[in-house]
């Protein structure tokens, strides 16, 4: 009879062997790679007991390897509380907070933009609208658009309602953008928009233009009401240089303000009319 040499891994396997492979079978999913790592490990221990001081040490890594791994799987995800600004500034590269209204104002300005909102008063009845542009040089009034003819009412629906609602509008906004020597104004009343854009050449070479706007708006039936002026500037008599008015906030019958409408060789003035309405 033959004598069949023990296989030697039919041998009962070591704890710490099995400790071993069990660790890789969650490091490795993969059965292929596990069992292996398991025919490594158990070929070794066969071939030389010392190498269990060395499996202890892969033990060790392993562990380490386990609880590495597990940190990472079970990383918790946490609601970012923070302010707007820090999510979208991380590194406060802008200093919003130091940052004023006037700030931005001013920022746009310096892009040729301004913003320009005139309150006109209540209204209890429906009326017609007209806002109009006026050249003027030289003193003469060149033309008059009428950019808009509309009236003083406008259709609104509440919020989470189905209504159709009417109200009247109590303010003219319009916002101006000034691109070498052509200008653009931007028109919005609760119920309309919309934008018109000028060209014009230069009175002078030498000359620049500023906005200037009124302060009393109010609206008065039959009567052109001016909003804002985009004003030349004129050659001083004494020193020759160009120059301009000092008034920053113009309204009628104003001593600086006369004295910027007669000086000023060239002007648009946009002014509006409100009249009665007719079916």
């Amino acid at each position: 009879m033959r004598h069949v040499g023990r296989n030697p891994f039919e041998k009962q396997i070591p704890s710490h062997v099995v400790a071993i492979y069990f660790l890789c079978s969650i490091i490795f999913p993969e059965d292929s790679i596990s069992e292996l790592c398991l025919s490594v490990i158990l070929y070794l221990e066969c071939l030389n007991k010392e190498i269990v001081k060395t499996m202890k040490h892969l033990y060790v890594f392993l562990i380490v390897s386990i609880l590495l791994n597990t940190k990472l799987i079970s990383q918790q995800y946490v609601i970012d509380t923070r302010v707007q600004n820090q999510k979208e500034d991380e590194v406060n590269l802008y200093r919003s907070d130091q940052v004023t209204n006037l700030d931005l104002l001013q920022a746009l300005e310096l892009s040729g933009i301004r913003i320009h909102k005139f309150q006109i008063g209540k209204f209890d009845k429906k009326y017609g609208l007209l806002i109009m542009i006026s050249e003027i040089k030289d003193g003469k009034e060149i033309k008059t658009d009428t950019v808009f003819n509309g009236y003083n009412d406008y259709d609104y629906y509440k919020t989470g309602g189905n209504e159709f609602n009417t109200d009247f509008i109590d303010q003219i906004k319009i916002i101006s953008k000034v691109e070498d020597t052509t200008l653009i104004f931007y028109f919005s009343t609760y119920g309309q928009s919309f934008k018109e854009r000028l060209h014009y050449e230069k009175y002078e070479g030498a000359s620049f233009y500023n906005i200037r706007s009124y302060t009393d708006t109010k609206w008065c039936i039959n009567e052109k009401i001016p909003l804002l002026i985009f004003a030349s500037s004129w050659k001083d008599k004494q020193g020759g240089f160009q120059r301009f008015c000092g008034a920053v906030n113009l309204s009628r019958n104003d001593e600086k303000t006369d004295e910027l409408l007669s000086s000023s060789p060239h002007y648009f003035l946009i002014s509006y009319l409100v009249k009665e309405f007719k079916n």
